[in-house]
């Protein structure tokens, strides 16, 4: 081929990730970011209460992570382009649903609807792609296509809060129901392909079978599964989701509620958490192709543990007040879901190979829903049930070093000679 998508002074490869970045920019940002800008709209115009709208963000939650192998499974079978396209399709008729929205029950609908359609255009297809078009570049390709998520969450929010106050919330959401169609579905159809031999292509760009081999290799899902290496991962990464969710989620109250600073410091701290996540992705990027992903995704443990630490000690144990030492929190906790977002993935690729992936990355995903169902409500019982958030934030603490604990046992090179090629 001598078109455009086969030159070779710029690898496809390339071209493919900066897509993917803009797709996971709308479809993560808005998914993962944008909803509760609306829920203060939802309230005022329907009287909903919070546990109410926070039972529809939940179920939300649930059948994002449990659509992971369903996800997985549909990549492997029909590929990353149909897979996605299909996805951001139900993705506009969520986004209408929410404009068009009436009663309480039509909420939990559209929240069903929008868990499967973004877990189906974010995490599992995108680190599938990168996954087979990548191998000696594949940490720096991952963690540019992930800053689209980072970029989506510190800039999304933000503008359709601008778009809600000039528009009103419905038309809002048909602004991002056209975003999708004109924008969003063209770049999947046009630039998005599943594996480098499907334009002819080795991966990384490279130029012989001398090099490298097109075919991919992997170990079969049931040895894969039924191996110590896969559940080591997936122990790790609910842990750390169960952490992640409930600091994350309990963050603002925390700060306004207990440590006692308003609510200015309390959203600010927040968006410069996410901020500094946008760097560390390409950090934890650049480390990923020369150190173990099993070292790095245990160094991000200890990075998650800081956060509560920091608030645990700071505010809570020695009762400071003082705004700037959200710094000590807010720097090393970003690095942290950085690193947790980025190294996952490439963990397990190198630990399984390339031919599987959609479907154990899909499998592993479902750690989200179990992380986001005990950590969420657990604190928030805590909470009620003694007054304070020292004992979650503790917890919170323990989660993450255990992980760092099971991780660091992990060797990515130990099933190799198991690989098969498809």
């Amino acid at each position: 081929m001598s078109n455009w998508r086969t030159n070779r002074r710029v690898f496809y490869g390339w071209w493919l990730v900066a897509a993917l970045f803009f797709v996971v920019l709308n479809t993560g940002g808005m998914g993962f970011y944008c909803f509760p800008v609306f829920v203060q709209s939802l309230i005022d115009e329907f009287g909903w209460s919070m546990t109410q709208i926070s039972a529809g963000a939940a179920l939300w939650a649930i059948v994002y992570g449990f659509s992971g192998p369903v996800i997985g499974v549909l990549i492997a079978r029909f590929g990353v382009t149909k897979t996605m396209l299909a996805a951001a399709c139900i993705s506009s008729l969520t986004l209408v649903g929410y404009a068009s929205m009436q009663k309480l029950w039509m909420l939990y609908a559209i929240m069903f609807g929008a868990g499967f359609a973004v877990a189906g255009t974010t995490l599992v297809p995108s680190q599938t792609t990168i996954t087979n078009w990548f191998n000696k570049y594949r940490g720096r390709a991952m963690s540019l296509m992930m800053l689209g998520i980072g970029a989506g969450g510190f800039l999304l929010p933000p503008l359709n809060e601008f778009l809600i106050r000039s528009l009103g919330w419905r038309r809002t959401w048909l602004v991002a129901f056209g975003v999708t169609w004109v924008l969003v579905i063209p770049v999947i159809a046009i630039f998005v392909r599943t594996k480098p031999s499907d334009l002819g292509l080795l991966p990384d760009g490279e130029v012989s079978e001398e090099e490298t081999t097109s075919a991919m290799s992997g170990l079969p899902v049931k040895q894969a599964v039924a191996s110590l290496s896969f559940w080591l991962i997936f122990a790790t990464y609910v842990l750390q989701l169960l952490g992640l969710s409930a600091t994350n989620f309990h963050f603002v109250p925390f700060l306004i509620q207990e440590a006692q600073f308003t609510s200015q410091h309390a959203a600010s701290f927040l968006g410069f958490t996410i901020l500094c996540s946008i760097p560390g992705r390409l950090l934890f990027g650049w480390l990923a192709d020369r150190w173990s992903p099993a070292v790095l995704l245990a160094i991000v443990g200890v990075l998650l543990a800081c956060g509560p630490s920091q608030l645990e000690v700071l505010f809570i144990r020695m009762d400071l007040h003082d705004a700037n030492l959200l710094w000590c929190y807010a720097v090393p906790y970003g690095l942290g879901i950085a690193g947790n977002a980025v190294v996952l993935p490439i963990l397990v690729g190198r630990c399984f190979g390339e031919l599987h992936f959609s479907k154990l990355m899909g499998l592993v995903m479902s750690g989200f829903a179990i992380g986001i169902i005990v950590g969420i409500p657990g604190a928030g019982k805590i909470f009620d049930s003694t007054g304070s958030y020292e004992i979650a934030f503790l917890v919170c603490i323990v989660a993450f070093l255990l992980s760092s604990v099971l991780v660091i046992t992990i060797k990515p090179e130990r099933h190799h000679a198991e690989f098969v090629s498809e």
